[in-house]
């Protein structure tokens, strides 16, 4: 069901000075191109609209350089300010234990979480302005506060920021008019001025400046700030000073340059898994598929999942991509497809991580034994990044999408059903056939952002018959055909579907990796294994860390910066850590390699660290796996 334009309530000109205003508010010029995905978002909030991440993948995608003030414009006039019923919509999905109430730790967790942060005091004034009863929640139950309070305040809200937004607009023009009379003054008198010497300067007044705060915090937010044409004064940054420094922590050269590096044999000639159970058919087996994702702003992203035991148990674990030869590195190398097994709670000495993938065989398939107490357990995949990047450039021609007939009915072409069934088996992460409504609700929180709602699953219940109450695959064809139908000659949303599970202009898999999960535990007569995907999140570095740190002791770089290393036969991971209370940057050089990939974009490359702060530095793994792979690596701290 694709979104249409609305005409908003104002005059051409009104609206046009609303975008004005909004766009500088953010970009500060109107001759500066939007740089970033937030900024268009922060952008079209001071619009008074609250885009999805649907919808701003359908106007910034990986090859969007910069969006014009003229293209912000257009934007504006696709996408319709924010309605009642859409407020009210969001307002619900906030109510995550859907009592019809909001409480302070469910309002604080949204509006903590997006866009310009608050705090949890900031969250609490909004509850008390509008909490009559004094019981620390907000009612959307109530006729009254549905239409008189909620409904009032978000346009109240939307009011006061286009107000504010135009009145600091006028104070910029005129600032820049004022500015251009100084110059042309300036210009027909520049004689006298240099006749004058240094009796003349110029002085810039900070408390007359323009005020450019950031962006609306949220459309609950209310309440205004006590200046709100002044400018926050940003805090200055910290500077590492001498005197505060030992010795020890100024920059100079690692003691370990790594120089004859650690010589691996090629992971083609990995055999068989040692650890794999002979017996495993006689073990309980439980399957499951996932995908990892190459998110724009989230990174590396990928399905997790919870495991049950019902007692104790070994459990043999394997994880392995399931793609086709095609999308194999130089026909040798498999992206890589790795896990961890971890608590749901660390230990008393901090630690989660119970197992990790060390071993994989020549296809690619990864595996871990754990001896697993009766429990709850997170399998988290991972990827290094190595062999899955983000693509550099796409096809300038993109597939055709759609077709028309001559009586002018819409219909999807060919290769774009194909995508579609392709997609809805990567979707079927249970591999019945059919997609439940969780394993829909992946689909659309990857595409859209959002989850499926009660009265949404209730129109795919009308539309298209179900199997078992799960779609089927004609049945998710037939719902995206009604899209396509529905969307005129804007397929911007179709590309916003397939970008985001993958795909680039040629309708080919590049920014995604499928892998099969597969469990298998002893076999008990009363065993219960319970394998659930719990959604799709960014990859776990923390945990990652922990496992490179178990196995490390670390090598002190310089001063209080350590680092700490990570290898087996077909990776090499590299962790540093900051134990000082100032900012470092460590310059990592990696160039000397011998057929390695890195995770990085280059080779030679700056890690910042905040104080207190450990961060992967990066992974190495062998480009070609037929071939010997030498990781090598020279660490320096600098300012």
């Amino acid at each position: 069901m694709s979104r249409r334009s609305s005409r908003a309530s104002v005059s051409d000109g009104e609206f046009f000075t609303d975008c004005k205003a909004a766009y500088v508010e953010v970009v500060k010029d109107v001759r500066k191109d939007i740089t970033s995905k937030s900024l268009l978002l922060q952008a079209l909030q001071e619009s008074g609209r609250n885009p999805s991440e649907r919808v701003l993948k359908k106007y910034w995608n990986s090859s969007t350089d910069g969006i014009s003030f003229d293209d912000f414009v257009d934007i504006c006039r696709k996408e319709h300010v924010t309605s009642d019923d859409e407020m009210m919509k969001a307002f619900r999905k906030i109510d995550t234990n859907g009592d019809g109430y909001l409480s302070l730790d469910e309002l604080f967790k949204i509006m903590t979480s997006k866009g310009e942060k608050m705090t949890r005091q900031e969250v609490r004034e909004i509850i008390d302005e509008v909490d009559e009863n004094g019981d620390g929640k907000l009612d959307y139950k109530e006729r009254k506060f549905y239409y008189e309070q909620f409904c009032n305040m978000n346009r109240a809200t939307a009011d006061q920021l286009r107000q504010r937004n135009r009145k600091r607009l006028e104070r910029v023009e005129k600032g820049d008019r004022r500015s251009k009379k100084v110059e042309s003054f300036s210009d027909s008198k520049r004689g006298d001025v240099a006749s004058m010497g240094s009796q003349i300067s110029v002085k810039s007044n900070s408390s007359q400046r323009t005020g450019m705060s950031g962006s609306r915090r949220s459309l609950l937010s209310i309440g205004e700030q006590k200046n709100p044409y002044s400018t926050p004064v940003p805090a200055q940054r910290k500077t590492l000073s001498r005197s505060l420094l030992s010795e020890d922590d100024m920059p100079r050269p690692s003691p370990r340059s790594n120089k004859k590096g650690v010589k691996h044999v090629p992971a083609s000639k990995l055999g068989h898994l040692t650890e794999e159970p002979k017996n495993k058919r006689d073990w309980t087996k439980t399957t499951s598929k996932g995908c990892f994702f190459i998110d724009e702003d989230d990174g590396l992203m990928t399905h997790t999942y919870r495991l049950n035991l019902n007692e104790r148990s070994k459990v043999w674990i394997t994880v392995q991509p399931s793609i086709p030869q095609s999308m194999i590195i130089g026909d040798t190398t498999p992206i890589d497809t790795m896990l961890l097994v971890t608590k749901k709670k660390p230990d008393s000495e901090g630690r989660s991580v119970v197992g990790f993938t060390e071993k994989r065989d020549g296809k690619g398939k990864y595996g871990v034994m754990c001896e697993l107490k009766a429990g709850s357990y997170n399998l988290l995949p991972f990827t290094t990044g190595c062999h899955l990047k983000a693509r550099r450039s796409d096809s300038s021609k993109e597939t055709p999408l759609v077709r028309k007939d001559r009586d002018g009915k819409t219909s999807i072409t060919k290769a774009f059903r194909k995508a579609l069934e392709e997609i809805f088996e990567l979707s079927d992460l249970d591999g019945n056939g059919t997609l439940s409504r969780d394993e829909f609700t992946w689909f659309t929180l990857r595409t859209s952002g959002d989850k499926v709602t009660d009265d949404e699953w209730a129109v795919v219940e009308d539309t298209v018959e179900l199997e078992n109450n799960e779609i089927t695959k004609k049945g998710f064809v037939k719902l995206n055909e009604m899209e396509a139908d529905d969307v005129d000659d804007d397929i911007s949303d179709l590309w916003v579907t397939l970008n985001s599970m993958g795909y680039n202009k040629d309708l080919f898999i590049d920014e995604a990796c499928p892998y099969k999960l597969d469990v298998y535990t002893e076999s008990c007569d009363d065993a219960e294994v319970a394998l659930t995907c719990t959604g799709i999140e960014t990859i776990n570095n923390d945990m990652i860390i922990e496992t490179v740190m178990e196995q490390d002791e670390g090598v002190k770089i310089k001063g209080s910066v350590y680092m700490y290393t990570y290898a087996n036969d077909t990776r090499s991971t590299v962790v540093l850590s900051n134990r000082s209370n100032n900012s470092v940057n460590v310059t990592m050089d990696c160039t000397s390699s011998k057929n390695c990939q890195i995770s990085q974009d280059n080779e030679e490359y700056t890690v910042t660290l905040d104080p207190h702060e450990k961060q992967i530095a990066h992974h190495l793994m062998p480009l070609d796996e037929t071939l010997d792979w030498t990781p090598r690596c020279v660490e320096a701290v600098t300012k």
